[in-house]
């Protein structure tokens, strides 16, 4: 018991020490600016924390008055040494020291900015960076603002100083300063412009980025022309006096605007002609550089101006607590392209919503004929798991039976019930913008009440289909053979297997999301076919036109363009309901399929060969809600992923969600009826 006590106790001070903070008089007792710099850095560090610590006091104070309580200590902190000059000359010259034994241009250029030249070599630079955090002693001022500024507000109170305290901070800084230990911060900050714009020049005249800029390029773009420009702005002190002057940074200003649009016009041009992370990665890292230079620009120019010191000061802070997150970096680089499978898959969408009634018995029948192709699907894999062969070819084979019956159900005009709902959330999401007015939310009602309906004509329509289709064959194997296709004891097995006891609806939530999975992937194949240009490979490859000709050809190019979506998204679900399961069992993690139509075709299969006696048994009864329930899971968690990615993809922080689902609500309350049969 001692032991565990001990361990307790270590880990209640771990879990203390994350915000713990050292007291004023401990403080004071202030290493000397020789010393060394890992010292220095940490008293500086340790500083932070104090002046960031936080009590039921602060609290209460910050919501009454609106002011940080940081203020109020540092106010505090200035006034204990006013009072003894000693410690304030000690700490004058520390700061002094660090600022002059620490790498200025660290801060200045690569806080915040993607220092690694691709996505994945940032990603990987940020995990390691947060499993292993850089120490104290490594003298880069990024790595003493990454180590002392970890609060999640630390930006606001710094932006909020206001200009007495700024003042008294900078008097506290230099007092009794030598001329030896001037630190000539506009030096620092006039080579951080030089050394960002020769970045920003460099990503610009890059080809990813050049080859999709439609106008300028080369020594016309406005890349090429930066570094001329800051050149002549930054060769000496300020003149804002001069016309001359004036002009350069006029000029200086509208060729930052013109890179803004250049990237701008990049992103347009990935918009059209498929997404690229890496370019996108590198697009927004030029981005955040063109925004740094502007900042440190106004500081290195205005330089009475006080508030601007804090102001760039908040900003590093904030761009270096932002360059910690994996989650961001990710989100900024997948933005455009989780917008393009979205609108991808919204366009594919629209044609699963029935409106009026002859959309809607179309949509019935066009399952009735999927649900027919499912029973031979279910048929198919008791011959394929009934042959004894190895796991890989068991597995190949039964892979290409549910990939070929997707894609006969996708180019018969058939629907496949379950598929549906990747692709309807985010024709629906697209609704979402209007949603803030009456008529736009009766609108994303009656759509929603729409792919409600629609979606249970589907399942209704494989339902109806597969179970006596399969039940026939059934039938028909018995009279032939002599004996069902399946034993009684595997017959047993599959009403087990839909079973809500047995764990069905986890595997029924694991296949919807499956579902999704492989409508993403076929967002992004198609991204990467556009992107790459296949359509153009396909239609102008020499041999393809010397052996078919030019027009089939660019009709067999077009057709991939079409239809490399459908396929990618039915390929790769037949794959993911074999393979997902298998891969997940390798890792010790047990998930099996349950998808509605091939759950109730089996159940329907194993009915009949169990005979009369089926509807005495209680397992029959409570699978037939079991397969009810898993359809119903599937949708829901295929759904909603999607529509959860596709709220993402739009970027709608004010969306109020509660207001939509009290909305549906009412509908359903006062017109159930309207889900299952359209109006007239």
């Amino acid at each position: 018991m001692q032991v565990f006590k001990g361990v307790r106790q270590l880990w209640l001070r771990w879990k203390e020490s994350k915000d713990a903070y050292q007291s004023l008089d401990r403080l004071l007792v202030v290493p000397d600016h020789t010393a060394d710099l890992a010292d220095r850095n940490r008293w500086l560090i340790e500083l932070l924390y104090w002046l960031r610590r936080k009590s039921r006091q602060d609290v209460v104070e910050a919501s009454n008055v609106g002011v940080h309580p940081e203020h109020a200590r540092l106010r505090a902190l200035l006034k204990v040494l006013e009072q003894r000059s000693d410690v304030k000359l000690k700490v004058a010259q520390l700061i002094r020291s660090v600022l002059k034994d620490n790498d200025s241009l660290s801060l200045l250029c690569d806080a915040g900015v993607a220092t690694k030249p691709s996505f994945w070599g940032e990603i990987f630079e940020r995990i390691r960076n947060r499993l292993v955090p850089p120490p104290p002693n490594k003298p880069e001022l990024s790595v003493l603002v990454a180590l002392g500024f970890v609060g999640n507000h630390d930006s606001s109170w710094v932006h909020d100083l206001d200009h007495e305290l700024l003042i008294e901070i900078q008097q506290l800084v230099h007092y009794q300063e030598a001329s030896s230990e001037f630190y000539r911060i506009f030096n620092d900050i006039a080579e951080a412009i030089h050394i960002l714009i020769s970045y920003i020049g460099a990503s610009g005249l890059s080809y990813s980025v050049r080859s999709r800029l439609r106008e300028a390029s080369g020594q016309h773009s406005p890349f090429y022309r930066l570094a001329k420009l800051a050149e002549e702005i930054l060769k000496d002190q300020p003149r804002l006096n001069e016309h001359v002057y004036q002009a350069h940074l006029k000029d200086f200003k509208e060729v930052l605007d013109a890179c803004y649009l250049a990237c701008d016009d990049v992103y347009a041009h990935l918009d059209e002609n498929g997404v690229s992370i890496e370019t996108v990665f590198q697009v927004e890292t030029m981005r955040l550089r063109l925004a740094r230079v502007e900042l440190l620009l106004k500081t290195w120019l205005e330089r009475s101006q006080t508030h601007n010191y804090s102001q760039l000061a908040a900003d590093l802070i904030l761009t270096v607590q932002g360059h910690r997150s994996v989650k961001r970096l990710a989100e900024q680089s997948f933005a455009l392209l989780s917008r393009k499978v979205v609108e991808r898959s919204a366009e594919t969408g629209d044609h699963y919503i029935a409106t009026g009634q002859k959309e809607y018995w179309s949509m019935f029948k066009k399952s009735v004929g999927g649900g027919a192709i499912v029973a031979g699907t279910v048929y198919l894999k008791f011959l394929i798991s009934g042959l004894g062969l190895v796991r890989f070819f068991e597995n190949l084979l039964l892979t290409i039976n549910y990939a070929g019956s997707f894609l006969l159900i996708q180019f018969a005009n058939f629907t496949l019930a379950t598929k549906q709902p990747a692709m309807t959330a985010p024709a629906l999401a697209q609704l979402l913008d209007q949603t803030d007015t009456e008529e736009g939310l009766n609108q994303f009602v009656d759509r929603s009440i729409d792919l409600m309906r629609s979606q249970a004509a589907s399942i209704l329509g494989n339902l109806v289909m597969v179970i006596p289709v399969v039940m026939v064959i059934q039938v028909a194997i018995i009279f032939i053979m002599g004996h069902p296709s399946i034993s009684p004891i595997k017959a047993q097995a599959i009403f087990h297997t839909v079973s809500p006891f047995s764990g069905a609806f986890i595997f029924a939530a694991f296949t919807g999301f499956l579902l999704w999975l492989s409508s993403l992937i076929a967002g992004l194949i198609d991204n990467w076919f556009v992107l790459h240009s296949v359509q153009d490979v396909i239609r102008y490859n020499r041999r393809l036109n010397l052996v078919f000709g030019e027009i089939r050809s660019a009709r067999w190019a077009q057709w991939w363009r079409d239809n490399i979506s459908v396929v990618a998204a039915n390929v790769s679900l037949g794959f993911l309901l074999i393979y997902g399961p298998t891969f997940l069992g390798f890792i010790g993690l047990g998930m099996e399929i349950r998808h509605v139509t091939l759950s109730a075709g089996q159940f329907a299969a194993a009915s009949v060969a169990l005979g009369w006696k089926v509807f005495l048994m209680a397992g029959f009864w409570i699978g037939i809600v079991g397969f009810l329930m898993i359809g119903f899971i599937n949708v829901l968690v295929s759904f909603s992923l999607a529509f959860n990615m596709a709220l993402r993809s739009r970027d709608l922080p004010s969306l109020d969600r509660r207001r939509l689902y009290v909305a549906v609500r009412e509908r359903l309350r006062h017109n159930f009826k309207s889900v299952l049969f359209p109006s007239k």
